[in-house]
């Protein structure tokens, strides 16, 4: 049986990207992502980006290393990375803004997370990927340096 890890990190966005330029990411990690067996939740808000990625060890350190390298994000940081034993996000999805097309909303993987305060996975209550998302979603990060997000994380 292959061993599962959860990663999450949070990275800013090098540029303000509009909800079409988000539709095509999440259309494109998803394909990539299902073909990595890689699952989990991208959150984008207030310039930043905080991405749980959930799968084998091996995929979600390629789907990590190739983050780390894509041009459109900086600062990127791991705040988090546990082994799981079974996977809490069924598929990929992500959640960004209120976007007001209605197209935009009814894209495949599109999470009402950010907007709706829309529940998580019950197998992640109580685990620091749970604290992380639900940080991120309490709060306006345009200002937040990213050594408060990880000093943070220990306290709790």
């Amino acid at each position: 049986m292959t061993s599962l890890e959860s990663l999450v990190y949070m990275s800013v966005a090098v540029d303000d990207l509009t909800d079409d330029q988000l539709v095509d990411m999440l259309r494109e990690a998803r394909l990539r992502n299902e073909a990595l067996g890689v699952s989990g939740l991208l959150l984008a808000k207030g310039g930043r980006f905080m991405q749980v990625l959930e799968g084998p060890a091996w995929s979600v350190e390629d789907r990590f290393a190739a983050i780390e390298r894509d041009p459109r994000h900086r600062e990127v940081k791991s705040l988090s990375r546990e082994p799981i034993d079974a996977r809490r996000f069924d598929g990929w999805a992500m959640a960004f803004g209120n976007p007001s097309d209605a197209e935009v909303r009814e894209e495949a993987g599109f999470s009402t997370f950010l907007t709706e305060r829309s529940g998580l996975p019950t197998g992640l209550a109580g685990t620091p990927a749970d604290w992380l998302l639900r940080w991120f979603r309490g709060r306006d990060l345009l200002d937040v340096p990213q050594e408060r997000v990880s000093l943070a994380r220990h306290a709790a």
